[in-house]
């Protein structure tokens, strides 16, 4: 069978440097804000480009504690987009449950659309006395942030990134994912391209105010035990976690290297005319491939067809969360998003694929008979 991922070979690269340090962080026993953590967070901020991070539980945390961090006030507006994994809403209205979320459509990269943006802002912005707009770099694909910051100019809104699957991303003007919008989310669960042993995330910024407060919400708002400065939560990273990231960081360059190689074959090599392979935009400068989507009519006869020859695939996302049970209520109709949910196959992509494997799986799509 081939792995839709393989988090047992990270696992073999990282172990040799990984237990000596868990070893002595079982010695020490400083498994809540060892030193590790911090050593992280530096780490982390300085693969971004931007001069704060703040390690944290997981990845909707992530966003509850950004959201937060922001302090907006009075009627607020939130737009996020429809194509994205629930955990995006889920965290902005858990910080903020009263704001009126705005559920906009993606564009031909997977993206969401500036322009249904625009027209979202152009309709409701003058009855928001705060905006926030959140862009999912979804896949390893950036959003335009270019695009997205001057209409967040014009129309006066905050912007914070949900950079969950974009470690590494450049955007057209050479800043990587995360270092753009006010502050950034990343989820760092571990089928990412850089994922803990559990639940982990991290939130990085260049605004010293908002880390702060951000070290306050993770830790019950506390800086000294015992001492409240505000209502916080019990949101921290734990040590444990920290080593293993920041061992699997040293690698994340060469990792999204290989994932860039396994795309440019699927790329090439992909020849069914039933199928629908990604694009790039032109302002993506650097695409980091958390995931290869491809899109078909057919797409659950595909997925036999490959499950059926020992490949395993995914799906991201079957059920839009527009048509979900939570959020049904709002009400939004995303076109392309109901459809793409009907079609996209995720393959495998990871960096301990062979040549052969990926040649294989597009032996097995070319020969499938939609």
């Amino acid at each position: 069978m081939i792995k839709f991922n393989n988090l047992e070979l990270q696992w073999h690269t990282i172990k040799n440097n990984v237990r000596p340090q868990i070893e002595k962080l079982f010695e020490t026993s400083a498994f809540i804000n060892g030193p590790a953590v911090g050593e992280f967070e530096k780490d982390f901020a300085e693969f971004v480009g931007c001069q704060y991070a703040v390690g944290v539980s997981n990845g909707t945390d992530a966003i509850k504690l950004s959201v937060e961090a922001l302090e907006l006030q009075g009627k607020v507006g939130i737009i996020i987009p429809a194509n994205t994994f629930i955990a995006t809403i889920l965290g902005a209205e858990q910080a903020l449950p009263n704001a009126e979320f705005v559920l906009v459509d993606c564009d031909e990269y997977y993206q969401i659309d500036v322009k249904k943006i625009e027209e979202s802002l152009e309709k409701n912005r003058s009855k928001w006395d705060e905006c926030l707009i959140i862009p999912v770099h979804l896949y390893g694909h950036c959003a335009d942030m270019a695009q997205i910051m001057s209409l967040a100019v014009e129309y006066d809104c905050k912007v914070m990134e949900d950079a969950s699957q974009s470690r590494g991303t450049i955007c057209e003007f050479g800043l990587r994912t995360g270092n753009i919008g006010r502050l950034a989310a990343f989820s760092l669960y571990p089928g990412k391209n850089l994922g803990a042993a559990g639940d982990a995330g991290i939130i990085t910024t260049n605004d010293p105010d908002i880390y702060e407060r951000l070290k306050l919400l993770k830790n019950w708002g506390s800086k000294k035990k015992y001492f409240y400065e505000l209502k916080g939560y019990n949101n921290r990273l734990d040590t444990i976690q920290a080593i293993i990231l920041n061992e699997k960081l040293k690698y994340l360059h060469r990792w999204n290297r290989e994932r860039n190689l396994i795309a440019a074959d699927y790329n090439f090599n992909i020849k069914n005319p039933n199928i629908i392979k990604p694009q790039k935009a032109d302002y993506c400068v650097f695409h980091t491939y958390h995931v290869y989507c491809i899109r078909t009519k057919n797409s659950i006869g595909l997925m036999k067809h490959l499950n059926d020859n020992n490949i395993q695939t995914n799906i991201h996302y079957p059920v839009p969360i527009e048509l979900t049970k939570p959020y049904a209520h709002l009400e939004f109709n995303n076109p392309r998003t109901r459809e793409y949910a009907t079609q996209l196959i995720s393959l495998p992509i990871h960096p301990f694929m062979s040549p052969g494997e990926v040649n294989y799986i597009c032996e097995k799509i070319n020969s499938w008979e939609a």
